[in-house]
Formats: C-alpha cells, structure tokens, sequence
C-alpha cells in the first residue's frame, strides 16, 4: 500500500536507507583505526599490533600516482578491533620492509605484490614468484600506464595522510581503544 503524503524524494530516501542498513546486519564496516605510517616506521608499528593480539587478514597493493599504496589489515578473534596500516612505497625503488617474521603468514600475500606489482621486500626469505610463471618476462601486470593512475586524493577523499609515530603514546592507546570501543553495534 503506497503512502498518497508521499513525494518522489521520499521513496529515493527510503531505498537508500535500505541499503545502508539490512534487517539484522551490522550497522558498520570497515576499520576501526587507519594510520598511515613511514616505511621505517612500518616494522614497529606491526610489533605493537602483534603484542596486542592482531591477527594479520591481508596486504594488498595499488598502483597510485605518488607510487605504490601498500595496505595491510588486521583484526582480532577474540576482540572487534580492525585496523589498516598504509605505506607509500616509492615509484623508482619500490621495497618495503618484510613483516614475514612478525607474521610468517604474510610470506604469500608479499610474494603476491611482488608478483603482480613488482614490490620487493626487504628481509623476504623467498621473495620468488607465487602465481606467475617464473619465466614471465615484462613488465608486472597490475602495473598501471602513467594516465591510469589516481592521486591517493582521489582514492581517499577527506582521509588524513599524515605518517603517525607508533612510538608514540596516542597511537597504542588508539590500537587499545579501537578493541574497547564497539562501533559495530546495530541501532
């Protein structure tokens, strides 16, 4: 039965709040923590989420215009607690420290973007291809032509950037507080 006080921008408003909530469904997605951090700060960083019991979900890597944005995500089991760890891997020398003896499990995901993006990763045991041909000649395919790519501006509108410190105070008691702090709970 339709609502005859309805207007055309009521039923678009209502479709959207349909898909933003699901019956039953969680409320929110995503990370609970985002940081950005310099390469030399990455292995520290890694340190402290391991110590607070993070588990390692994936890295994945993208072809930008200040270089290569490689992310790694990680959540708990026993604690909501998701967070995302950004580094810019430079163009012309594209090496990343290796977190594979933080978290052995992630030898595959780095031999994956070494595979498809070309990162190397210093430390790396095995740094050899996983899911290419180890004769593949070129260049690495998820590579992007120089028009292709979008500023991280674009990527992620309205996000700070800025490197934090995981030396510093704020950033464990933010890694701390995402766990306490349940943003997932339906309204």
């Amino acid at each position: 039965m339709s609502n005859p006080k309805a207007t055309p921008d009521d039923s678009a408003k209502q479709k959207t709040a349909s898909k933003d909530k699901k019956p039953g469904g969680p409320v929110y997605t995503g990370y609970d923590q985002e940081y950005f951090l310099a390469l030399e700060d990455l292995l520290q960083a890694v340190r402290v989420l391991d110590q607070e019991g993070f588990f390692l979900e994936d890295i994945s890597c993208l072809d930008i215009q200040e270089g290569y944005l490689v992310v790694y995500r990680f959540n708990r089991f026993e604690q909501p607690g998701r967070v995302g760890l950004r580094v810019i891997a430079d163009r012309d020398d594209p090496h990343v420290p290796s977190i594979w003896d933080i978290y052995p499990g992630a030898a595959w995901h780095e031999r994956e973007c070494f595979d498809f993006f070309g990162i190397r990763f210093r430390g790396h045991p095995n740094l050899i291809p996983l899911l290419l041909d180890p004769e593949h000649k070129g260049p690495p395919p998820l590579l992007k032509d120089e028009s292709n790519r979008k500023a991280l501006a674009e990527i992620l509108p309205d996000r700070d950037v800025s490197p934090v410190s995981p030396q510093s105070r704020e950033f464990r008691q933010q890694i701390l507080d995402c766990s306490i702090q349940d943003h997932r709970k339906q309204s």
